[in-house]
């Protein structure tokens, strides 16, 4: 009885599965040729699950058209996993040249030796900590350390050292 109704069954799934194929193909911007491929999946995927149908619960086409939705699902998952495939990773960014680092550290001590104390410990305290951090431990505000900053960045600015500094060879 079963098979009887899998006869009388297939020409409607076949075409439910042509209709689903073409819409899948035009939403997804698929090459026509590939229509065949994904009705013929649409098909065979409706013949694997065709022993779970329960005429009860449903009618052959809400049955058909319930797998079919579920496998376009997963070929549209499956293609766009494709598309995430690992690509080779940028270069790494080797950082500044070590003699460019041990300048700047010449060029630090330069510019911080004539600025008052408390904000060559600002700049050392800012070297390792965000401003809330940093306020906290010299023991004042956060608009203290902002106004501190600008000191330190005015200084560094009038010594040469700006935002291109190891760009320019790292030294002045």
């Amino acid at each position: 009885m079963v098979d009887l109704a899998l006869d009388q069954a297939l020409p409607v799934v076949q075409d439910l599965a042509g209709r689903k194929a073409n819409a899948f193909v035009r939403r997804c911007g698929l090459g026509a040729d590939e229509r065949e491929d994904v009705q013929s999946q649409l098909v065979l995927t409706f013949l694997v699950r065709w022993p779970k149908f329960d005429g009860e619960k449903a009618s052959v086409r809400t049955f058909a058209s319930r797998v079919m939705d579920k496998e376009l699902t997963s070929i549209l998952r499956y293609r766009l996993a494709e598309g995430r495939r690992p690509q080779d990773l940028p270069a790494r960014d080797p950082g500044p040249n070590p003699a460019y680092v041990r300048h700047f550290r010449i060029d630090l001590e330069r510019v911080l030796a004539p600025l008052p104390v408390p904000i060559q410990a600002t700049a050392v305290a800012l070297s390792m900590a965000s401003t809330v951090e940093a306020a906290v431990a010299l023991g004042c505000s956060r608009q203290m350390i902002s106004r501190r900053k600008q000191q330190i960045r005015e200084a560094f600015l009038s010594a040469g050292i700006g935002p291109n500094y190891f760009m320019a060879g790292g030294t002045r």
